[in-house]
């Protein structure tokens, strides 16, 4: 497939904000995991500090010293590749190892019913056109958007000088919650507010605290070569924390939406062009129940509009980029073809 020219869509498509690309960086895997995260840090010193007490107030106060001490115990639980990426991220940053892992793992802190506390995140789409081209699009909307802005970054996890898989994260996140095997597949992770905060904690005790959602959708782009495989690992492993994991692969059909629980899959929802189920669009809600999300409705009409027929990485940009899909809380959005890798790096854009 010939490309479209990538900035001058950019700039046609969106106009009227400001958009910058995020700083690219190479994680090589063959070297020591302490060192990996050293550049990346030096890089965002500055924004570090702020972000680390921002994301406290997402953990009930009279929680907080507790979860910041059994924070700095439960990387012993990891994988040691990780903990001592964690480890290194702490000596690098100067900050205490266990707000380092407590940020790692906000995400499963956090996931509980909480809707009336905080902003809703993230749309996630998969797109199949009439040629049977899948197109994966991703706005991460967030709470600390400012500061999120300013410490995100595209990263290339290299082994033997080869791209293996690569991410989207944030200075001292070592996790991936948006990423591509190269012409293989990519992951996005909506967030899901489902049970109550002592379900995390009974989760986090049974599973030893060894899988949070970002390291696993990690270990999955690493270990996983295939979209099946990938889907099965992502429909089956126990989590400690719900949520939406949306998969997109290389061949027709190949798109998915999975709604976690913290066992397994609650609904696998899939492309399905036979019967004129072309897109999946996912933001914060059970695909199955009524919902009034105007994000959602919005997308869906977007799509609709704009058709299956010429479908491209120029639609999905538009989709993403229309209001209320593209809000006050998205920090960026993205572009993924997985059978075109640098799709990825090229449609990957930070709202200022």
């Amino acid at each position: 497939m010939l490309l479209l020219p990538l900035i001058p869509i950019l700039l046609l498509v969106i106009p009227i904000f400001s958009t910058r690309t995020p700083p690219r960086y190479t994680i090589d895997l063959d070297e020591h995991p302490s060192q990996r995260w050293n550049q990346v840090i030096k890089d965002h010193l500055d924004y570090l500090p702020g972000v680390v007490e921002e994301s406290k107030k997402y953990i009930p106060k009279p929680l907080q010293p507790f979860v910041w001490w059994v924070a700095s115990k439960v990387e012993r639980f990891f994988p040691p590749d990780t903990r001592l990426e964690l480890e290194g991220i702490a000596t690098q940053s100067g900050l205490p190892l266990g707000e380092i892992v407590g940020l790692n793992i906000l995400y499963d802190i956090a996931a509980f019913d909480r809707r009336h506390i905080f902003g809703l995140g993230c749309t996630s789409i998969v797109a199949q056109n009439s040629a049977g081209q899948i197109f994966h699009g991703r706005n991460l909307d967030y709470d600390m958007t400012g500061l999120l802005k300013n410490i995100t970054v595209y990263v290339g996890f290299t082994r033997n000088g080869t791209v293996v898989y690569s991410g989207i994260t944030f200075a001292l996140y070592n996790g991936v919650l948006t990423g591509q095997r190269p012409g293989a597949y990519s992951v996005s992770l909506n967030a899901r507010y489902s049970g109550a905060y002592i379900d995390n904690i009974l989760m986090e005790l049974y599973t030893k605290f060894k899988r949070p959602v970002s390291f696993f959708i990690r270990d999955v782009l690493e270990s996983q070569e295939t979209y099946t495989d990938a889907v099965a690992a992502l429909s089956n492993t126990h989590l400690f924390s719900p949520s939406y994991i949306i998969v997109a692969g290389t061949k027709k059909n190949e798109g998915v939406v999975i709604s976690r629980n913290r066992w397994a899959a609650a609904n696998v929802y899939p492309l399905d062009m036979d019967s004129n189920q072309w897109f999946l669009v996912e933001t914060n809600y059970d695909n199955w129940q009524k919902q009034g999300d105007n994000r959602r409705i919005t997308a869906i009409q977007k799509l609709k509009e704009l058709g299956k027929e010429n479908f491209n990485e120029k639609s999905m940009v538009e989709v993403l980029s229309t209001i209320p899909v593209r809000n006050n809380l998205t920090v960026f959005s993205t572009v993924i073809e997985p059978k075109i890798p640098r799709v990825f790096e090229d449609f990957t854009w930070v709202w200022d």
